[in-house]
């Protein structure tokens, strides 16, 4: 026979199944955020693993940033011999101008890839029209246009104006044709070549992960970019060289082997198993970050789980008393409402779990932007879900349950409290939810709260709270995060209750209202059995959460915007070679009214030696050097722009050491390094480090440490080299200059036209790149972070119909009394416009601390007052509440008084 609990729990469930409508929703809408983020991310990370290959382009990569030395072209060709493919890639930044009859010449800045035909290695190139890529990118001699009808070149007065060289193809992504108003057949100028535009790039599988882009792809043959002349001696360009090895050679061991035998060129070289590191990394971020609010998003279900449990007891009073009369303990009695709540929790948990299914047809649309890789548009998510997928649907559902036990047993153990002698005496019903002495008096105020004489009491509120932190590090799958995460929460929760608290202590002692409807609005909020604080807690959890995201996006876009001083440079100008340093400078004269540009030399370089120690990067990995545990390995295996200069550079102040003296020339190479570059490489004044120079070592010793304002919009370094100690590197040159905002396209166009190869990065559309990003990102975060503010609406509807027949009773006792509908309902609009109002000012000032520690605190940013966010914030809580009140007690205000008070 079925234990009396069960029985008794299946016959109190199927009675009173409505009373359950908002624990069923609450434990879905947190179990679905949780499971459709983890499902989400499970999903992508099994893509990336299986198209591992191709989203590296192979089974092996090695990557360099200047061309390959003769000697290491021989050794890659060799491996011909053992069965193993190779292709060469290229890929710059560059600027592509429209050819034409035009007023004037549209150009645009381009991410170039020059292939060779054996591209790609893996994975599938998608192009429109559909054809080989080697007919798409072919050489038609005799086919382009002159470019002599041009009104910019005819001024110009430029060599060669009229093309009569060959023509070659290039496929680009469609935003360049949206931007520069061209179509499929037109030509456009890149370099010192012509090319046809003769398809358009669908998909390329190996486009590495960045969320950030200068601008559309643009991929051309190898034999178009010789003919371009970009490539010059310290150029900046990512050489790759994609392997396809057969089964008999193994990915590791070729790499190690082909480290030793490269180690003159350094190349970065990289197995398929740990290729697309960022790809992996932003989505293990991204979906721990979603899951933390969607782990949010089930605690403030929980408090609405807690509101409905309480409200059930307090109408199952009398029940209750029965039982307990005839003998039932109150162990018995809790045990029977536990296993309500946990089979409530398992049907919410399932219903949460198939809504978490299904947001995967949501997320993917809300992230696309923010991968260059073509994953999200190529998965259907739905089809996806396999094996794989049950251990996040387990999860959530365990979090669902586990989140149901804790905030189900709370208001449980109040069934211990319950006197049968004092609940079937109706005065008894004005004090229920606090505990009771045997005279029907409440205990003091700390003695509730406290609770120390009740061990039961105390132990559940330890068991919770551990469990609460255990749940958000199970989520996290980090102590740090997890316990970091649960400690703001804590924080935010204590918080509103204390606001809540000091509110309703506040609001009796308030002189009375003359209006009836105010008085008795706020008279509603502290009654007996009032839900206001639990309102005010889940309602300004959910604003908080979504208010502090919006006031980082906007503070780190003002930041960006505001941090650009008045003399900033408008435009960046960069791979300018030695030779044409005087013709640019005379150009841009020429154009800006006499003001020269700033030229700074450049050349790159990466670490060979710090104080004597070799630096050596094994696969990836951390630095072979004792002294680099526990550091960045970012700043030894990352390559430095270099630079000399006489003068300490604007906005650099030294904080250690000295800068040479103006005119002096050491006799010794000496080196001027950043402070956060010199804490990790564990440098000091007086260390030495070894620099590698395309194969040639130049050894400096330290002289300063400087503190740099990266944010002035000029030209800043890592390291700075005394005069005289870079004579003979490969320089290349970047130049900065001011110019009005009318004279932007001109001079970009002029310097398009005269310098194919140099680069042109306006800054002001990189800012515009960055804060399309930024609202990408927060758009996705605040998706998520709405099921918190729905989790609210949810937790306050519950609370007020907890409160449904004691608020239909005075109701019909007003009616009664000549009240009108109207001004019944404008009283309940006035509560609920209360609760709204004092839920979204907690919300937005617990949002405003919020949003200032991660921006001061993480993000190094000055946090802002934006009283137009924090408005519309307390506006729209307002606005939720006055609609939830409604649709939650409309119905009552049509009740007839008489068919109510027959009952009482």
């Amino acid at each position: 026979m079925t234990p009396f609990p069960l029985r008794m729990a299946w016959r109190e469930t199927r009675a009173a199944w409505r009373h359950f409508v908002f624990f069923f929703l609450c434990i879905a809408l947190g179990v679905g955020a949780l499971v459709g983020v983890s499902l989400f991310a499970v999903i992508l990370e099994q893509t990336v693993t299986r198209e591992a290959r191709s989203l590296l382009g192979g089974d092996l990569e090695i990557r360099l940033s200047r061309p390959m030395s003769e000697k290491g072209e021989a050794t890659l060709d060799s491996l011909a011999n053992r069965g193993i493919a190779m292709t060469h890639a290229t890929e710059l930044v560059a600027m592509a101008a429209a050819v034409g009859q035009q007023p004037a010449r549209k150009t645009q800045l381009v991410e170039l890839k020059a292939v060779e035909a054996s591209y790609p290695l893996y994975g599938e190139l998608r192009l429109d029209p559909p054809s080989s890529l080697s007919d798409h990118l072919h050489r038609d001699s005799g086919t382009c246009r002159g470019d002599s009808g041009n009104a910019l070149t005819r001024a110009l007065g430029s060599e060669g104006a009229t093309q009569s060289g060959p023509c070659y193809g290039a496929v680009v992504q469609q935003s360049l044709l949206i931007t520069v108003g061209l179509s499929l057949g037109d030509q456009v100028k890149i370099g010192q070549a012509t090319f046809t535009i003769t398809g358009l790039l669908r998909k390329e599988p190996d486009r590495m992960a960045n969320a950030f882009s200068l601008g559309p792809r643009v991929m051309i043959s190898r034999e178009g970019l010789a003919a371009a002349e970009l490539v010059k001696p310290g150029s900046r360009v990512r050489e790759r060289y994609l392997l396809h090895l057969p089964p008999t050679v193994k990915p590791k061991a070729l790499s190690m082997e082909l480290r030793g035998r490269l180690a003159g060129d350094a190349p970065r070289i990289t197995t398929y198993r740990s290729g697309q590191p960022r790809v992996k990394r932003f989505l293990d971020q991204l979906s721990r970050y979603l899951g933390l609010i969607g782990l949010t998003v089930l605690f403030v279900g929980g408090i609405g789980v807690a509101t409905t449990v309480q409200a059930f007891i307090r109408e199952k009073l009398e029940t209750i008393a029965v039982l307990k009369t005839l003998g039932a303990e109150s162990q018995t009695i809790l045990r029977t409402y536990l296993a309500q709540g946990i089979l409530l929790g398992i049907m919410g948990s399932a219903a949460g779990a198939l809504l978490g299914v299904g947001l995967q047809g949501i997320l993917p649309p809300l992230l696309q932007g923010l991968l260059s890789v073509p994953l999200l548009d190529e998965i259907d998510f739905r089809s996806a879900l396999t094996w794989a997928a049950v251990p996040p649907v387990v999860k959530g559902v365990a979090l669902g349950l586990l989140t149901t036990l804790l905030f189900t047993l709370w208001p449980l153990l109040r069934i211990r409290d319950i006197r049968p002698a004092l609940i079937l005496r109706r005065e008894a019903l004005t004090s229920l939810g606090s505990p009771m002495s045997d005279d029907g008096s409440q205990p003091p105020v700390w003695r509730r709260l406290v609770g120390s004489t009740d061990r039961v009491r105390l132990a559940t509120a330890v068991v919770i709270s551990l469990g609460l932190a255990g749940l958000a590090v199970w989520q996290a799958e980090s102590w740090s995060i997890g316990l970091f995460f649960i400690l703001g929460l804590v924080v935010a929760v204590a918080l509103l209750l204390l606001a809540a608290w000091l509110l309703l202590r506040f609001i009796p002692r308030l002189p009375p209202f003359r209006s009836l409807m105010l008085r008795h609005a706020v008279r509603n909020l502290y009654r007996p059995g009032s839900q206001a604080a639990g309102v005010m807690v889940s309602v300004g959890i959910g604003v908080m959460v979504i208010v502090a995201v919006s006031l980082m996006e906007r503070s780190l876009i003002r930041e960006v915007s505001m941090s650009q001083p008045s003399d900033a440079p408008t435009f960046f100008f960069i791979d300018v070679q030695p030779d044409q340093l005087h013709g640019f400078g005379e150009l841009v004269q020429r154009w800006t009214g006499g003001t020269p540009p700033v030229m700074t030399p450049l050349v790159r370089s990466r670490l060979h030696a710090v104080d004597g120690d070799p630096v050596v990067v094994d696969e990836g990995k951390e630095a072979t050097r004792d002294r680099a545990k526990g550091r960045k390995r970012w700043y030894f295996t990352r390559e430095y722009v270099l630079t000399f200069l006489q003068d300490l550079p604007k906005d650099n102040i030294v904080i250690k050491g000295k800068w040479w003296e103006p005119g002096e020339r050491p006799s010794k190479p000496l080196v001027s390094v950043e402070e956060d570059a010199a804490k990790n490489l564990g440098l000091d004044i007086g260390s030495t480090i070894e620099l590698d120079i395309q194969g040639a070592t130049v050894s400096a010793e330290v002289s300063s440490i400087r503190k740099v304002d990266w944010g002035n919009f000029s030209t800043n370094f890592y390291m700075i080299l005394s005069p005289g100690s870079l004579e003979g590197a490969p320089f290349t040159y970047v130049g900065t200059i001011r110019v009005a905002p009318d004279e932007e396209v001109p001079l970009q166009q002029a310097v398009v036209a005269d310098f194919p190869n140099v680069t042109a990065i306006n800054i002001g559309e990189v800012l515009d790149s960055f804060a399309r990003i930024l609202d990408r990102l927060s758009l996705a975060i605040r998706s998520i972070a709405l099921l918190c503010i729905l989790a609210g609406a949810l937790v306050m509807a519950a609370a007020l119909a907890a409160t449904k027949y004691r608020r239909l009773y005075e109701s019909v006792v007003l009616k009664a009394l000549g009240a009108t509908r109207g001004l019944i309902a404008r009283s309940f609009a006035t509560e609920y416009a209360l609760l709204g109002f004092v839920a979204g000012v907690i919300g937005v000032l617990l949002a405003s601390g919020l949003s200032w520690g991660g921006l001061y605190f993480f993000l190094d940013v000055e946090w802002a007052f934006q009283p137009q966010v924090l408005l519309t914030g307390l506006v729209l809580t307002i606005l939720l509440a006055l609609i939830v009140g409604f649709l939650s007690t409309f119905r009552l205000l049509g009740l007839p008084p008489l068919s109510v008070l027959r009952h009482e």
